[in-house]
């Protein structure tokens, strides 16, 4: 069989497409492009986390469909819209994911050994949520929280890392639950590993605990990046959200983790115009932002989730007025951003090698500073760098010593 695979959303379903993928080869199938005809079959892993990812869903159906091939859908829409997947055509094979596997006659192997032509390698070590936050899909479409046996994850890292990967970024959907603290998970992976490098994907503020915060700034193995989810910087709104904080304590956060290693990159995810959301609601996040040494931010305007709680909440807010909103805060975090790249300027850093042109190489650093270097480079290498300007768009760097 001829198949072609194409995934929408998050690492986890990244990954999880990976292991299809190897699956699918091992038993003796091949892919081809998703863009081209002649497949035998249409794969299609698809993201629920707003509107527009459903609408992107649909529209690489709809493509799929006008090939002759099978078109098979997959992830977590399937899990929560079916119905809305179904409308589009009777010729789609509806299959969750649990059951691929089953539905293409295939082992799923324990681990992935590559990962689609990339560089730095994800690796699921949970999946699920138990929080329900009331804007939230993700948590109906993934279910309660579990997580992989550490000596599963160790497996497959140290196999990457054989097959020439120098980092390898953990993922799930509320990583921070993981059993036994990821902390803990960490430590395994650094002493029975040689991976060069590990990092973190995003991770729910309240989920970190003095121990991975001792890690991270003091292992160097363990990248200097971390992706914490605000949402809010309102107290009102975090309620109203079901997010189990306040600002002050996202605050402290941030101060904690900076104080333990300045270098460290922290992003974030903001919301704008969700229901009840007035304009001092938004000043305080606004404020709550301009003060906090964040690095970036992620804005997303609230989109309306069916079968979540905020989709029916009174006061919802105006298309204008989210974008209007949206856009102040992408002003900021532009401006952040920058601030944070002229600061790391004279640095020397290594960098793991992510893409390779005629004359220069690109790579990301520990912080996940996209550097461009003159020079030649394999993909994969871990290369030192200086850092050593910043144009407004790129930085440079220099091979070191």
């Amino acid at each position: 069989m001829k198949f072609a695979l194409t995934t929408l959303g998050c690492k986890v379903n990244q990954y999880e497409s990976q292991r299809i993928r190897e699956a699918l080869v091992a038993r003796g199938h091949t892919e081809q492009a998703f863009s081209r005809p002649g497949a035998d079959c249409y794969i299609i892993n698809t993201c629920t986390v707003t509107h527009r990812s459903d609408a992107e869903g649909r529209k690489l159906i709809r493509a799929a469909l006008r090939f002759e091939g099978r078109v098979v859908v997959t992830g977590c829409q399937v899990e929560v819209y079916p119905d809305d997947i179904r409308a589009v055509s009777d010729r789609i094979e509806i299959v969750r994911q649990e059951m691929m596997a089953p539905h293409f006659d295939v082992l799923l192997p324990p681990g992935i050994t590559s990962f689609g032509g990339h560089s730095r390698a994800f690796v699921q070590v949970q999946s699920g949520c138990n929080n329900f936050c009331t804007f939230c899909i993700v948590a109906h479409a993934r279910g309660n929280p579990w997580s992989r046996p550490w000596q599963e994850v160790v497996a497959e890292i140290d196999a990457l890392e054989r097959s020439g990967y120098k980092e390898v970024v953990l993922c799930g959907i509320n990583i921070g639950l993981y059993e036994g603290g990821i902390a803990a998970l960490l430590r395994q992976i650094l002493a029975r590993t040689a991976i060069p490098r590990v990092r973190i994907s995003s991770i729910e503020p309240w989920t970190v605990g003095d121990e991975f915060v001792e890690l991270l700034s003091q292992e160097p193995r363990v990248c200097k990046h971390l992706h914490l989810p605000l949402q809010s910087g309102s107290d009102e709104i975090l309620q109203k959200m079901g997010r189990p904080y306040t600002a002050e304590y996202f605050s402290d956060l941030v101060y904690r983790l900076k104080s333990a290693d300045n270098g460290i990159a922290i992003g974030s995810d903001v919301m704008v115009g969700f229901p009840g959301e007035e304009q001092h609601h938004f000043e305080e996040s606004y404020s709550l932002l301009e003060r906090l040494d964040i690095t970036y931010l992620h804005v997303f305007p609230y989109s309306p989730r069916p079968k979540t709680k905020a989709a029916v909440m009174p006061r919802q807010v105006d298309a204008a007025t989210k974008r209007q909103r949206a856009q102040v805060l992408r002003d900021l975090s532009r401006a952040k951003r920058e601030a944070f790249i002229r600061s790391q300027m004279g640095r020397s850093e290594d960098i793991v090698v992510t893409r390779t042109d005629p004359g220069s190489f690109g790579g990301i650093t520990s912080n996940y500073l996209a550097v461009r270097v003159q020079g030649s480079a394999c993909l994969n290498d871990l290369v030192r760098v200086c850092l050593v300007d910043y144009d407004g768009h790129a930085v440079e760097g220099m091979p070191c010593g």
